[in-house]
């Protein structure tokens, strides 16, 4: 099962058109969207694509206790714990998951925010950055979306350039079958 990843789309609509133009090529029809902007999981779900995602600490419904700010999906036989954030935020409900505790729970972790890309084991989790899709250079990046090929013992990342596609890194991460 193939899945996108993005995060900090902040309302570049001709990126998120592009994005969806390049998965729905490779066959994905699932993007999980890891804040700033929530609402833009609206142009991508009408770009034809399923949207899963959590709010960036900045957008308003992050504070809107009816949307999760960060939750738990099974997707392929893992599970994946979206956040925007990789740790505790000042601006986090009491209620809401610690990211660094929660990856014991969950098969990898994904977070935005920081609009750096990334792929890393942290005692044996994956922790897995899309980048940002900013309309320019941002951090010193480029902006990326990652592809997640999911099945229950084996994680495959690749981390895209939005604008040509190409693969900036990749990563392979195996896990023991479940009995």
């Amino acid at each position: 099962m193939w899945v996108g990843v993005v995060s900090d789309t902040h309302g570049n609509r001709e990126g998120m058109l592009l994005l969806a133009e390049r998965l729905k090529f490779q066959g994905v029809q699932t993007l999980l969207h890891l804040g700033d902007d929530y609402r833009d999981h609206h142009i991508l779900s009408q770009a034809g694509l399923t949207v899963i995602g959590v709010p960036g600490v900045y957008c308003p419904e992050y504070r809107d206790l009816r949307i999760a700010n960060r939750q738990v999906v099974e997707l392929g036989g893992l599970k994946f714990l979206l956040t925007h954030t990789e740790n505790r935020h000042p601006y986090d409900d009491p209620r809401d998951l610690d990211p660094e505790l929660a990856c014991y729970e969950v098969d990898a972790v994904l977070f935005g925010h920081t609009h750096v890309p990334g792929c890393e084991e942290r005692q044996g989790i994956p922790w897995i950055n899309p980048g940002h899709l900013r309309d320019r250079i941002d951090r010193g990046h480029a902006p990326s979306f990652a592809l997640m090929y999911i099945n229950p013992s084996e994680l495959k990342v690749q981390i895209h350039q939005l604008i040509d596609g190409l693969v900036r890194q990749k990563k392979t991460f195996r896990f023991r079958p479940q009995t």
